[in-house]
C-alpha cells in the first residue's frame, strides 16, 4: 500500500474543500488538505517500529510551525497556496531525505520540492480550465485570504486496498509521537 508523509492544515478545510473535492482526486480519495513532505514514502507493509522510531526522532528535532497562505501559485496543471515562508518546511523535506534517501519527494522527478497546498489538481484534466478556476477561487477566496496555520504533528497517511487515504500516525513537531 502507499504510503504519504503530510503535514495537515485542517484550518484551510473550509477554504478549499469544495474546490479540492471538484479538482484533486487525492481529495476524492480521502486526503486531507495538506502540504506533501514525501510521495510516495514506503510501502506500508515495510513501516515498522524502527522506522516509526526514525521518523518520531526526525520529527522531534522540529518545532511546531505557524504557516500563513497569502497567494495562489501555479504548476502548469496545477493550483496552490503558496505558504509564505516555505523554508521550514522544505528543510524537513531534506531532512527526511538524508534520513530515508531512497524515498525523495515524488520519487525524485523534481530537483526542488516546492512547499504547497493544492486547491486543483489537472493532471488527468484540461490545463486551460486551470485559468477559470484560479479566477473562480479567488474572487471566493480573498476575503478569507491570509490563512493562518499552526501544524504541530507530521502524518503519517496510507492508501488501502480500496483507493482510500487514511491516517496510520502521527508524530509531534518537537516531541514525541501523537496519538492516531
Amino acid at each position: 500500500m502507499e504510503t504519504a508523509l503530510v503535514l495537515c492544515i485542517p484550518e484551510a478545510e473550509e477554504l478549499v474543500s469544495s474546490w479540492r473535492l471538484r479538482h484533486d482526486p487525492s481529495a476524492l480519495a480521502g486526503m486531507p488538505a495538506h502540504i506533501t513532505l514525501v510521495y510516495p514514502f514506503k510501502p506500508y507493509e515495510e513501516i515498522d517500529a524502527a522506522v516509526e522510531a526514525d521518523l518520531a526522532r526526525l520529527f522531534a528535532q522540529g518545532h511546531a510551525l505557524d504557516i500563513t497562505f497569502h497567494h495562489t501559485r501555479r504548476f502548469p496543471r496545477v493550483l496552490w497556496l503558496a505558504p509564505e515562508r516555505p523554508e521550514p518546511i522544505a528543510a524537513i523535506v531534506r531532512a527526511l531525505g538524508l534520513v530515508f534517501p531512497g524515498h525523495l519527494p515524488y520519487g525524485g522527478a523534481f530537483p526542488d520540492t516546492v512547499p504547497h497546498l493544492t486547491v486543483a489538481d489537472l493532471s488527468r484534466g484540461q490545463a486551460s480550465d486551470l485559468d477559470a478556476i484560479e479566477r473562480e477561487f479567488l474572487a471566493e477566496a480573498r476575503r478569507r485570504l491570509p490563512l493562518a496555520a499552526r501544524v504541530e504533528t507530521a502524518t503519517l497517511m496510507y492508501k488501502s486496498d480500496g483507493g482510500g487515504w487514511h491516517e496510520a500516525k502521527r508524530f509531534t513537531l518537537g516531541g514525541q509521537t501523537a496519538a492516531a
